[in-house]
């Protein structure tokens, strides 16, 4: 049976046999605060529900899943496994359950300063994962590199590989040139002007420069 939890921003449905729910409470709303903090803007009530099985989680995603799908967001709603079961139906360890609730509501707030366009993939993606990290540097692979072919792919080329790429790309964006800049590139775009003459604008630099550089950023500070 279902029950509904009230946390003012946001609506949760679980299970009544749940009993995680007093640590997903703590974490949905610190999860929501570090968000709100960074995008410093303010959303929508949205609905967060959670699932207990990957067979659920898949009819709801209308399609089967890989096991590192965790969660998604629909419209106004989002979907994520349990904490309880989170270790069981998803590849990642329980600790990852925080990491997955950063990630998801993030995608509330660029929707909110972007509009409803995911375009650019790699942006819409990478930074969710940059806030999933806490704004710490990823343990990239030495060999890993960002190539304009790989930024330009649309979501049916995805691989789990390529949130390392978005990610390693939006790192360098912010940690070289500032969280603001790359904030005014959402709002810019949002506006209809182009992504590449936003380049210009905000970095001085063009879209080849940026990935060049980014790989230079990627080698001076690797692991």
């Amino acid at each position: 049976m279902e029950e509904h939890l009230d946390l003012r921003f946001c609506e949760v449905t679980y299970s009544k046999k749940d009993k995680s729910l007093k640590k997903e409470k703590e974490l949905i709303i610190k999860a929501f605060n570090y968000n709100k903090s960074f995008f410093n803007i303010k959303i929508g009530r949205f609905k967060i529900k959670f699932i207990y099985s990957r067979k659920v989680f898949d009819k709801i995603w209308g399609n089967k899943t890989e096991k590192f799908v965790s969660g998604f967001i629909k419209d106004d709603l989002m979907v994520l496994f349990s904490y309880s079961i989170f270790d069981k139906e998803t590849k990642w360890k329980k600790e990852s359950f925080y990491e997955c609730l950063l990630h998801e509501i993030s995608h509330l707030f660029y929707e909110e300063m972007r509009g409803d366009s995911y375009d650019p993939l790699w942006l819409s993606e990478g930074l969710p994962t940059f806030i999933q990290c806490h704004g710490k540097r990823f343990k990239y692979k030495k060999n890993l590199k960002i190539k304009r072919s790989l930024l330009e792919e649309g979501t049916k080329n995805m691989k789990l590989e390529s949130y390392s790429v978005y990610l390693l790309f939006v790192e360098y964006l912010i940690k070289v040139y500032g969280k603001k800049s790359l904030l005014e590139l959402i709002t810019d775009l949002k506006g209809g002007k182009k992504l590449n003459k936003l380049f210009k604008k905000i970095y001085k630099k063009s879209f080849n420069e940026l990935i060049e550089d980014g790989n230079k950023y990627h080698k001076v500070t690797g692991n």
